[in-house]
């Protein structure tokens, strides 16, 4: 019995480790595994991170919340037998870059479902992608869309993500792809309805509801390495584009807001197929 709250305490961190702000690997290429396969494989990415600079000054936040240069100054002087002195902190705009972290994801899909209607089939999936405050577990249901080329594949995805928000994230994915050859060339659109990122109104004890939208676009190609022991059956690389912020949040100083603009992220994965 008492390996029960250890397995509760094991689940309950697991949950609290997971932040579900939008993924940036992106590597599905549109086709739908047949009933009982599955496909396993890991990625590295690097992606973009927003980097706050300040100088010597410290990196803080001003009266408002907002990010700021805070620098604290102190004057002292004479006058008339009195010492007057004055003190306090200054703000100031800080210079916003971008550096570059690396992202490695983990990614297991299963066929469930054959052919049915006038679809080409149906799977299950989950993908964990880290360092993403600190990580984004991910869980998708996709169905093959009908096509008249069987070079051609493409396929519908809905998925959440989990964290420990009260409002997780769920998303909507368009993915397709074309073999040339032994290669497949592939494609997708993703929008994602993410969660809060202002998590308490400390004030008024309650939680604030303060969610935004994620759009990105990805690209990328898979290649076959045949059926060789231990060895992948597949290598690929994948770059995504982020259509709405530029860059991944800076955890400093637990900043999770994104900054707008247009951000770009590429990962290299392999895969194994049972």
């Amino acid at each position: 019995m008492s390996s029960i709250p250890k397995i509760s305490s094991l689940g309950l961190a697991g949950c609290l480790l997971q932040g579900c702000i939008s993924s940036w690997i992106r590597m599905e290429d549109g086709t739908v595994l047949a009933p009982g396969r599955s496909d396993f494989s890991i990625a590295i990415g690097s992606v973009p991170r927003t980097d706050y600079d300040c100088g010597q000054e410290y990196v803080g936040r001003d009266s408002t919340g907002r990010i700021a240069c805070e620098e604290w100054h102190y004057s002292y002087s004479y006058q008339s037998g009195d010492y007057n002195s004055t003190s306090g902190y200054t703000y100031s705009e800080p210079r916003i870059g971008i550096e570059r972290e690396p992202h490695f994801a983990v990614n297991w899909k299963l066929g469930v479902l054959g052919p049915f209607g006038p679809f080409t089939g149906m799977q299950v999936g989950t993908q964990m992608e880290a360092a993403t405050a600190p990580v984004t577990q991910e869980f998708h249901v996709a169905i093959g869309l009908p096509t008249g080329d069987s070079a051609i594949a493409h396929s519908l995805a809905a998925g959440w993500g989990v964290g420990m928000w009260a409002d997780n994230s769920w998303f909507l994915q368009y993915a397709a792809s074309r073999r040339f050859g032994s290669c497949r060339v592939f494609g997708s659109l993703r929008g994602t309805l993410q969660p809060s990122v202002n998590l308490m109104d400390i004030d008024k004890g309650r939680f604030k509801s303060d969610r935004s939208w994620d759009f990105q676009a990805a690209t990328g190609v898979k290649i076959p390495l045949g059926r060789a022991v231990v060895l992948p059956d597949w290598v690929g690389i994948g770059a995504t584009l982020n259509l709405v912020n530029s860059a991944y949040p800076s955890f400093d100083i637990d900043e999770l807001r994104q900054e707008s603009g247009l951000g770009a992220a590429w990962a290299f994965a392999m895969g194994w197929n049972w």
